[in-house]
């Protein structure tokens, strides 16, 4: 079986570029780790998420493509760990608004709800969580990080490698299993869900 010699060469050049962002990549890593660790210690209250926001420049740096045309990478990289550093705190900031409105709305609701109502909720949320389950898990992990996380698609797209469109392509069939599942609920009991 004779292999097409451009095919290969193109293949060894893609490993080799990969091999050689790989090692770049791991020599950004060697250089300023110390450096981010006390970057983010300086500017965040909880030492434990600090690992994850280092982390999260190198995940953002493995997605430049143009790594080597950074002219100056000291710059890059910490204004990449300013914009990680913001996102976090706006996604923060989110979270605890969200908890908030959630504490709010119990002690509103509380008296609302009947026994029975709080067993159909547990056993929606017990029928959501098998069909989250039974999805592929790319098409799972996009989903939450849209619905539950609150990203764009564009956000998605670039965190996962993918384009847009297949974004949109993960969470239209995951909305699909969701409401197929909730229609066979409903079907199957007479009752809405």
């Amino acid at each position: 079986m004779a292999t097409d010699p451009e095919a290969a060469t193109g293949r060894s050049s893609r490993v080799a570029e990969r091999e050689g962002a790989r090692t770049r990549l791991d020599g950004l890593a060697r250089r300023y780790y110390a450096p981010l660790v006390s970057f983010f210690r300086k500017r965040t209250h909880n030492a434990s998420e600090v690992p994850d926001l280092v982390q999260q420049v190198f995940v953002r740096l493995a997605q430049c493509s143009e790594l080597d045309g950074i002219h100056n990478p000291d710059g890059y990289i910490f204004q990449t760990a300013a914009n990680t550093l913001k996102d976090h705190l706006r996604h923060n900031a989110v979270r605890k608004r969200f908890a908030i409105e959630q504490l709010g709305n119990a002690d509103a609701l509380d008296s609302d709800f009947s026994p029975e109502r709080v067993l159909q909720g547990r056993e929606n949320i017990a029928r959501l969580t098998e069909v989250l389950r039974q999805m592929p898990e790319r098409t799972r992990d996009i989903l939450m990080l849209r619905c539950f996380e609150g990203l764009k698609h564009s956000e998605i797209a670039r965190l996962q490698g993918i384009s847009v469109r297949a974004v949109e392509k993960h969470v239209a069939k995951a909305l699909a299993c969701v409401s197929q599942a909730l229609e066979r609920d409903v079907g199957e009991s007479g009752d809405a869900v």
